[in-house]
């Protein structure tokens, strides 16, 4: 029985570079807390594979070309020979080199994509046109809508400048926390189980009493404990400084 290495070639081609920039781009934006499919993951991989091909395949052309024209032309006549597994083995280190590039690749576009899903420039500049202005109303369009949770895109930090304190009043007279959002977890809205971490933390037992510091590095909160929450804004000069 023959050995058919297509498989593995669709795989390291298709779907590996898309899944490293797919991990990249989560590494900065939360994942889609709704379930997704196999298949819809798996398009997402080759559209990301697909993208980071062409712009390399462009980019390569355009340094061999410049570079090394002899070796661009041996790559065409091994195409047009349909030579090109052959050749490929024959210059196996061209192919490592462009493989690991295209990894590397990967990489720096789930980051871009990750930095450009936080920061909108489009929907800014946009919205932010006279011109829009007049006429996403007309076409019934008043607002813009995410995926993201309500609650993430309320506590998430939109800069490096800036802190979120949170005053805290907790179910069946438990009292109240005030202190710095430190970090907290991606879920559903409609999931009450998810917790958020504060630091620099003070107490009262009810609204007559006084906040007192508490011991410790921080508290642990869950939201299907508490009753409310207040969100303070704060940003600060020096950052770096913190």
């Amino acid at each position: 029985m023959a050995f058919d290495p297509t498989g593995i070639l669709i795989f390291l081609l298709a779907i590996v570079p898309g899944f490293v920039a797919q991990q990249a781009r989560h590494s900065i934006t939360p994942r889609s807390v709704q379930p997704r499919t196999v298949l819809e993951e798996t398009g997402d991989y080759v559209l990301n594979s697909v993208f980071i091909h062409a712009l390399l395949l462009l980019a390569f052309r355009l340094a061999f070309s410049l570079f090394s024209p002899t070796l661009l032309h041996d790559i065409n006549d091994a195409i047009e020979q349909n030579k090109l597994s052959r050749w490929g083995w024959q210059h196996h280190y061209v192919v490592l080199f462009y493989y690991l590039t295209a990894l590397l690749f990967g990489v720096l576009l789930g980051l871009v994509r990750g930095s450009l899903s936080l920061s909108q420039p489009l929907r800014k500049w946009i919205v932010g046109r006279g011109w829009a202005r007049k006429l996403l109303p007309k076409a019934g369009i008043f607002s813009f809508l995410r995926e993201e949770p309500v609650w993430y895109e309320v506590l998430r930090q939109q800069s490096r400048n800036e802190l979120t304190f949170l005053q805290v009043r907790m179910k069946d007279n438990g009292g109240f926390y005030s202190g710095e959002l430190k970090m907290f977890a991606i879920v559903d809205d409609a999931e009450r189980q998810k917790d958020i971490y504060l630091v620099n933390v003070f107490y009262r037992k009810s609204e007559q009493d006084n906040y007192a510091p508490l011991d410790g590095d921080g508290v642990l909160l869950n939201f299907g404990d508490i009753d409310a929450i207040q969100v303070i804004k704060q940003t600060i000069q020096n950052p770096d400084q913190q």
